[in-house]
């Protein structure tokens, strides 16, 4: 019978009414039940809450993707109702047993752009935003602090996503829940990438190393062709490269051709140039990829 307790009760009704989404727990009816006083029907869930599942480690990686991305679908369709839950977390996520499909509950102490009462700072502590904390004007990115949290607490594999939703400024955070299932979803590729370019950039630098050592040993160990070897003739040196005749038995003259060794850059023996080097690494990234 205590007033603000029963407006609040009435709060939660219209607003848990007025969701339809399947990740949402349905609100039937607001009625006075005789011997307890004013009820909210609501649906009925064959399940448990996503706090005991954590406690038991019962969520492996594929389950915490499930769920996430299931979360996200349910509060993208209450932000764009214009609800801000303010509540997020385990205790207030039920985990279906047939489908272990989400059904969020308990908005006690949601707000909505409908009402003009009842916003004080609400919540719990461990998964409130600091602007819920600090009473300031919230938006839906106050859930997206919650949506962190619970990240963190259902698997260390997205410890990437859960920290951008954990910007104590909420202009770095992501902007919907939207946002946040694209990047669960992407995630797999997106290490793959990071895996992939790690590898070039290690091939490359090893590929930079073994030139330099290869470069030393050659000057360390041959001496430099210049420098010992007398000026060739250039004419005798042009006369030495033209194919010389050969006769056959019949006494037509046969001219050989010669096929230069080592004509590909790859195969040369002498040093490797710049662009050489930088073809060797693109193929060797294309093979990786």
């Amino acid at each position: 019978a205590n007033p603000l307790y029963e407006e609040l009760l009435k709060k939660e009704f219209n607003i848990g009414f007025s969701l339809d989404h399947t990740g949402i727990c349905q609100h039937f009816g607001f009625i006075d039940f005789p011997s307890i006083g004013h009820c909210i029907v609501m649906e009925w869930i064959d399940g448990r809450n996503l706090e005991s599942l954590i406690s038991e480690g019962a969520i492996d990686n594929a389950s915490a993707r499930k769920i996430i991305c299931e979360i996200c679908d349910a509060l993208e369709y209450i932000h764009r109702k214009q609800v801000i839950h303010r509540d997020l977390k385990p205790e207030n996520i039920m985990i279906t047993n047939n489908g272990h499909n989400v059904k969020i509950i308990d908005f006690g102490l949601s707000d909505a752009d409908s009402y003009c009462s009842f916003k004080a700072p609400a919540g719990t502590m461990a998964y409130a935003s600091p602007e819920l904390i600090a009473g300031e004007k919230l938006d839906a990115r106050s859930d997206i602090w919650s949506i962190g949290v619970i990240i963190n607490e259902l698997s260390s594999s997205f410890r990437f996503i859960s920290s951008r939703c954990l910007r104590r400024d909420k202009e770095q955070r992501y902007n919907s829940a939207a946002e946040v299932k694209r990047a669960i979803l992407q995630e797999p590729a997106r290490k793959i990438k990071i895996s992939v370019a790690a590898t070039i950039v290690f091939m490359s630098i090893a590929g930079v190393v073994w030139m330099a050592s290869v470069n030393q040993e050659t000057e360390i160990g041959e001496p430099a062709p210049a420098a010992v070897m007398p000026v060739p003739d250039i004419a005798t040196s042009v006369q030495d490269t033209v194919p010389k005749p050969v006769h056959d038995p019949a006494g037509a003259a046969i001219v050989k051709k010669t096929t230069p060794k080592n004509s590909s850059p790859h195969n040369s023996e002498e040093n490797l140039d710049a662009d050489d080097l930088d073809n060797m690494f693109k193929d060797a990234a294309e093979l990786i990829l």
